[in-house]
């Protein structure tokens, strides 16, 4: 069963499917348009924030530099040095390994040294050493004249020593 198509049955369909492409075409175009000027804003953006991420990246460690040249150096992480059981640490010989390495006249205060106390032990404690129980020691060395308080606590800040001689 074949149908018969006249010629003008023929045109008018090959017309439709013309104008139908056409229309396809504009739309494509002008989505075309519209990615590309899309595409040339993000381009604009990203370059413009990797700048920003360049110069903040070079800042920073221009800063970063500035501060660690301005801290004492870390020491060694005491590794062969015996501190205790690790529920019951000697908190004073901890203590006493990390002020030696401190320049004279350079205060501190528990905060500090718990930290610090921390990074080089705590590993091998089983609870970390807090600023309170550094206050305790802290107190003893310097009623034992060891220490120099050079600034009370508060609730707001820490206490501050110096060692003596």
């Amino acid at each position: 069963m074949r149908k018969q198509w006249s010629v003008e049955q023929i045109m008018a369909s090959l017309e439709a499917e013309a104008e139908e492409h056409r229309r396809q075409a504009e739309h494509h175009a002008g989505h075309e348009a519209f990615h590309r000027e899309k595409r040339t804003h993000h381009e604009q953006e990203h370059e413009a924030l990797t700048r920003r991420l360049d110069a903040f990246r070079a800042a920073s460690a221009d800063a970063l530099e500035a501060v660690q040249k301005r801290l004492p150096p870390a020491g060694p992480a005491d590794e062969g040095m015996d501190i205790g059981p690790a529920s019951r640490p000697r908190l004073t010989r901890i203590i006493k390994a990390i002020l030696d390495e401190l320049a004279p006249g350079q205060s501190f205060g528990p905060g500090w040294l718990a930290e610090e106390a921390n990074r080089r032990h705590g590993a091998r404690l089983r609870h970390l050493i807090t600023p309170r129980q550094i206050s305790d020691v802290l107190r003893r060395m310097t009623r034992q004249g060891r220490l120099e308080q050079i600034r009370q606590g508060k609730g707001r800040y820490e206490s501050r020593f110096v060692r003596v001689g």
